[in-house]
């Protein structure tokens, strides 16, 4: 899957300014217990094949870490610690605000230029150097490099999104396929279950796969991970998710919409009122086909 397999070499991750002892990795929370983030005590050094070492923090006072940025829905699959959370830190530091070469960036060299793209890789590959299993760092690149799209290329992203939006339509109705609520795509109609299962397990590949070629040539693996994933974890990332939601509001109630800027609280209130539509949605088909 790697054009050129990474071998594991944890050696390069190094403490800077203790070269004769090893990376060690000492974190402080900040003074707002509120808050999940934290300060290196320590800098920790990376040695990346392309770019050099990579020194993170620069200043330790002011940077600080969220630690593997992963949203509580998936946290089954990628923890927040783990072998990979060195990596995630020397990401964090090339990534915005962090990165802003108005203030500086926040590793050394500082005139060292890394655009997110090349973050992205740095984060894929230093995960390879800790160890991190290949599936698992596969897609946590590509879960980062997704969103990135938008940041690095705008609009020529735009039909990779689309993409991704199609698979998520496709696998709703192959859902319905599944459970004999309607005939709705011609590869599985009314067959037996099992065939059915097969059938759409297959397309939930091929389909993938090819919409890949929408995004632009650098993102391409990361779009067919992603759709992939998104096209196999779709039913238990909706279960998964409506429960989550559920617990959400009843422990904060409205505070679940609360945001720092009020198209953020825009975005989900209609993320919500979309979600609620399709949970309906998906109602009137079991009691319509049923």
């Amino acid at each position: 899957m790697e054009l050129k397999p990474i071998e594991q070499q944890a050696s390069r991750f190094t403490d800077p300014d203790q070269p004769d002892k090893p990376m060690s990795i000492v974190l402080r929370h900040v003074d707002d217990a509120s808050k999940e983030e934290w300060y290196l005590e320590r800098r920790i050094a990376y040695d990346d094949r392309h770019l050099g070492t990579i020194v993170v923090p620069r200043d330790k006072d002011t940077f600080t870490t969220d630690l593997t940025s992963v949203p509580d829905l998936f946290t089954w699959l990628v923890p927040r610690t783990g072998n990979h959370l060195a990596a995630a830190l020397v990401h964090d530091a090339l990534t915005p605000p962090f990165s802003d070469p108005t203030n500086g960036p926040d590793w050394m060299p500082v005139d060292l230029k890394v655009s997110q793209l090349d973050a992205d890789r740095v984060f894929r590959d230093a995960m390879a150097d800790l160890g991190t299993p290949l599936i698992r760092r596969w897609m946590v690149w590509s879960a980062v490099s997704i969103p990135t799209a938008w940041k690095a290329v705008r609009w020529k992203a735009v039909p990779g999104y689309l993409g991704l939006f199609a698979i998520v339509v496709l696998g709703w109705f192959a859902t319905l396929d599944l459970f004999d609520q309607g005939n709705w795509l011609p590869w599985m109609w009314d067959r037996h279950w099992f065939t059915e299962l097969l059938l759409g397990g297959a397309m939930a590949v091929v389909i993938p796969l090819a919409l890949a070629a929408l995004w632009p040539s650098r993102l391409r693996r990361a779009g067919a991970i992603t759709g992939v994933a998104l096209a196999a974890l779709l039913p238990v990332t909706a279960l998964v998710g409506s429960a989550t939601f559920a617990y959400q509001v009843a422990e904060y109630r409205l505070k679940v919409w609360a945001a720092p800027k009020w198209w953020q609280v825009l975005l989900k209130v209609g993320a919500t009122l979309a979600a609620i539509g399709l949970a309906w949605l998906t109602f009137f088909m079991f009691r319509r086909y049923g």
